[in-house]
């Protein structure tokens, strides 16, 4: 690696380097000013424009290189624009040779952080860039002084759709943190990655979409290995019809395996006539086998009762998922996988609010319930004491996340006896839901939503006024 003396180059010979990790100089005004009353006080690093895909041991020697060459700046891109600014025609230089594009960057890389003028993206695609070049993590980590773990963190964050990524850290509404982009890692797919921080409306949706991914993701593992298990059992999976019979009475449940519960040693099922069938949904595997056939034939009018009573028990379907991943969502609130909000005043008006509409009493049984993952009364009275004193230790916030999920179980389907959308009952849920959207919430399928705001094809007509 050789220097030159220091040497005076022109303004018009110099250009900023293609690989420098800082991509915005920012603001020279008071540097050209300074610039132009004392002129450039430190010389700029340069290299010549060859170098850049030269060999070291290639490239002329630094005294040996004509100033009237063209070279790419390594140290100090904010002087050369000030000075260009300034009205200087050149200035002072020291030219580096027998330099690698990877020294080039590790240079540039350096300098900037040593100023600390680098963004964490900027960090992290220069990070990327000298790992492009033959660098490893451990390299990157002895030249620069960062962490191995630090420097593991950057390269995620290299990994994510930069143009997305810009967005997000520009959009003041977002509040995007280096905690998110982290919890992101979570995530081993990174075209996944990337589509949560896409849909993402804000910085704690990212979390909440991380959490589900990963919920997603067991879920997923869980039916693997259930369907292996069923295999062996003789049970096949369910024919194509049967997502469009499976609320007909054409069907029958044997049993459904919640996909978030560890997957059991062995599976009893119940002894049944004929052949049985696994079928998947986003929250179970369930057991199914065909009804027996029904003799008498139906009018026009029962056949359409039984059409509305299958699209009934589609929205009660639909609504059971969202109570219990709405459970799971709060649970993960309670348990700091979600982060608390910084200002928990504002969440707990609208909880207030949720909890006056839907206008259910704040009984113990309630608070007990969340706990209790089945009947009380099939609960010993220590187990029932347990559960209270859980409640109890809870703060304030998360209490009333309890009280809210509890009342939202009370109020039942958004449909009538006719299948009708029930407006009252839906109104109540989306006002929970509107509360728990402070915390990260979102609707995984847009029927979720659908048989909320009355917009679901799964209602029967309203009546003609």
């Amino acid at each position: 690696m050789g220097n030159s003396e220091i040497v005076k180059i022109k303004v018009e010979r110099l250009y900023p380097h293609p690989d420098n990790p800082r991509k915005n100089i920012g603001d020279v005004t008071e540097l050209a000013e300074s610039i132009k009353k004392n002129g450039v006080m430190q010389n700029l690093t340069v290299v010549p424009i060859s170098a850049l895909n030269a060999e070291p041991d290639k490239q002329p020697e630094a005294d040996q290189i004509s100033l009237i060459s063209d070279f790419h700046v390594l140290i100090g891109h904010r002087r050369l624009q000030a000075a260009k600014e300034a009205g200087l025609t050149e200035v002072p230089c020291q030219i580096r040779s027998k330099i690698s594009r990877k020294e080039q960057v590790g240079i540039m890389l350096l300098e900037n952080i040593q100023r600390e003028d680098l963004t964490i993206q900027e960090q992290a695609q220069g990070f990327q860039m000298m790992l492009d070049l033959g660098d490893t993590e451990d390299q990157i980590a002895e030249k620069t002084g960062f962490s191995k773990s630090t420097v593991r963190h950057r390269l995620n964050i290299a990994k994510l759709d930069q143009e997305k990524l810009k967005e997000k850290q520009q959009d003041d509404a977002f509040q995007l943190t280096l905690k998110d982009l982290y919890e992101l890692e979570k995530i081993k797919d990174v075209e996944m990655r990337n589509e949560i921080l896409d849909k993402a409306s804000s910085s704690r949706d990212i979390v909440s979409r991380v959490q589900n991914e990963i919920t997603n993701a067991k879920k997923k593992e869980n039916a693997k290995k259930l369907k292996a298990k069923l295999k062996k059992m003789g049970v096949e999976k369910a024919p194509e019809q049967y997502s469009q019979q499976m609320y007909n009475g054409k069907w029958k449940t044997v049993i459904e395996i919640n996909l978030t519960d560890d997957v059991p040693d062995e599976i009893e099922l119940p002894e049944q006539k004929g052949q049985m069938y696994w079928y998947e949904t986003w929250r179970d595997l369930r057991i199914v086998t065909k009804a027996p056939k029904e003799k008498k034939k139906l009018t026009k009018e029962e056949l359409a009762k039984k059409e509305q009573d299958r699209k009934s028990k589609e929205v009660k379907e639909i609504l059971k998922g969202s109570a219990a991943r709405r459970k799971d969502f709060i649970s993960g609130i309670i348990s700091g996988k979600i982060p608390a909000l910084k200002d928990e005043n504002a969440a707990r008006e609208k909880i207030w609010e949720a909890l006056v509409l839907i206008g259910y009493g704040l009984y113990g049984s309630i608070a007990r319930g969340f706990f209790l993952e089945d009947d009380e009364w099939k609960y010993s009275e220590e187990e029932r004491k347990q559960a209270t004193e859980t409640f109890q230790g809870l703060s304030i916030t998360h209490q009333m996340l309890v009280f809210l999920h509890g009342s939202m179980n009370t109020v039942g389907e958004t449909y009538d006896y006719s299948g009708r959308y029930a407006k009252e009952k839906a109104d109540k849920l989306l006002k929970g839901y509107e509360a728990l959207k402070l915390f990260g919430w979102f609707f995984e399928m847009d029927e979720e939503k659908r048989v909320l705001d009355g917009t679901s094809e799964l209602f029967a007509p309203a009546e003609e006024k």
